[in-house]
C-alpha cells in the first residue's frame, strides 16, 4: 500500500535536494512546487528523530525534550514554519516510509505533525 507524503521546505534547493535523495528509493508521483497561495501551514513541524517505536518520535524524540535549543521552541517552530516557500509531494510504499522520513529530517523538511 502506498503512502502519500507532503513535506515542506525553507527553499527550492532544500526541496529538490530532498527530492534527489529519494530517487534511491521507490518512490512516485514525485513534485516540488511553490505551497499554494492560501495554504494554511499551522501544526507543520520539522521532521526529527525517527527512533523509536511511538508515533510522537516523529515530532520530537525524548532527547528533544530534554535538551531543548529554546525555551519558546513551540513558538520558533511556528514561526519557522511560515518561512516555508515549497512542498514536496510524493507517494511511497508503506515498508520504506520510515527511510522517506530519514531522508527528509537531513534536508530540514517540516510535516504536518499529524502526518508523521
Amino acid at each position: 500500500m502506498k503512502k502519500h507524503v507532503e513535506a515542506y521546505f525553507k527553499n527550492e534547493n532544500d526541496a529538490e535536494g530532498a527530492r534527489a535523495a529519494l530517487q534511491k528509493m521507490p518512490v512516485e508521483n514525485d513534485i516540488v512546487e511553490a505551497i499554494p497561495e492560501g495554504r494554511n501551514v499551522t501544526g507543520v513541524v520539522p521532521v526529527l528523530n525517527q527512533s523509536g517505536t511511538s508515533a510522537v518520535t516523529g515530532v520530537a524524540g525524548f532527547t528533544d525534550f530534554l535538551n531543548p535549543k529554546k525555551d519558546s521552541q513551540k513558538e520558533d517552530i511556528e514561526e519557522e514554519a511560515g518561512h516555508l516557500t515549497q512542498l514536496l509531494q510524493f507517494d511511497v510504499a508503506e515498508e520504506n516510509y520510515k527511510e522517506a522520513l530519514t531522508i527528509l529530517k537531513e534536508n530540514k523538511a517540516h510535516m504536518n505533525q499529524d502526518d508523521i
